[in-house]
């Protein structure tokens, strides 16, 4: 069933749908997803952004290490279908880890940020975009044949999951949150010492999870900033973020050498320097 819908899809591809598709697949990208979710937290609902972000990372999280224990080969590896070559600098199907299949991140990723916002506005009209996107996200990763529809379904059901699991543990345990959300994080690490599953989006997530998970507690116990409506301070902010973060990024990013551990510290050093000292201008700057 898996390969006979591929190559149902493959049969339709067209240069409209390869443009088409490509716009919701580099929607799903997991790196657009993050901006998203920033943009969210920093500028306009905190407590919304809060949510999403913890629910998009730990749902990666999951994604990541099943990605690396399984290793499923992609479709067009396994020479079930062509993969439709996108090549831009937001998304690229020229460099995929062949391997990596099961489960799809995008998946993960918008399933988990579009179940939150669905889950915290619970409007219909919100519902129903966060359910139409999703889908065509998904649907995007078939359509390349970069996924299997199972890859895309257990995506689908990890960062739904993680969607309700967060709803709960607001609504039941807010205080424990920023604990539970560090556990979930440090879970990470073993992972980075075996080697099938120490592979380089592990050792991502797992930095970017536990960089978050710390600079989350300390904006809450000392640092906490206000939601604004002004639009030249909501700017200013992703000015301010932006700029903490190239400061530690850019010298790593051409001094230290190659390799997994090294990637771990650029971006663990990155997040964990530049969230506290924004969260922390935010409130000095009273934007």
């Amino acid at each position: 069933m898996d390969i006979a819908i591929l190559q149902a899809l493959e049969k339709i591809r067209c240069p409209f749908l390869d443009v088409f598709f490509a716009i919701f697949t580099t929607i799903g990208e997991e790196a657009v997803v993050a901006a998203i979710v920033a943009v969210v937290f920093i500028c306009f609902n905190k407590r919304i952004g809060e949510q999403a972000l913890l629910s998009v990372l730990s749902a990666s999280c999951v994604t990541a290490g099943l990605k690396s224990a399984v290793r499923r080969n992609r479709p067009y590896v396994a020479g079930a279908v062509e993969k439709v070559e996108i090549d831009n600098p937001i998304v690229s199907t020229a460099d995929l880890t062949g391997d990596v299949s099961f489960p799809s991140g995008h998946s993960t990723a918008a399933s988990s940020f579009f179940g939150t916002l669905a889950i915290r506005i619970r409007k219909s009209l919100v519902i129903a975009l966060c359910c139409i996107l999703t889908l065509l996200v998904m649907l995007s990763r078939l359509y390349l044949g970069v996924h299997y529809p199972s890859d895309v379904l257990t995506g689908f059901a990890i960062g739904t999951a993680f969607a309700f699991f967060w709803a709960l543990v607001y609504k039941k345990w807010y205080a424990a949150r920023l604990y539970i959300f560090l556990g979930i994080s440090l879970l990470t690490l073993p992972l980075l010492f075996i080697p099938r599953t120490a592979t380089e989006s592990m050792f991502q997530i797992s930095a970017l999870s536990i960089a978050v998970a710390l600079s989350l507690l300390a904006e809450e116990k000392f640092l906490s900033f206000e939601d604004t409506k002004i639009w030249w301070k909501r700017i200013a902010r992703l000015a301010i973020i932006g700029v903490a973060a190239l400061i530690p990024f850019l010298p790593m990013h051409f001094l230290l050498p190659d390799g997994n551990w090294f990637d771990f510290l650029k971006y663990f050093v990155t997040l964990a320097f530049a969230m506290p000292l924004s969260f922390y201008l935010y409130r000095k700057l009273k934007i």
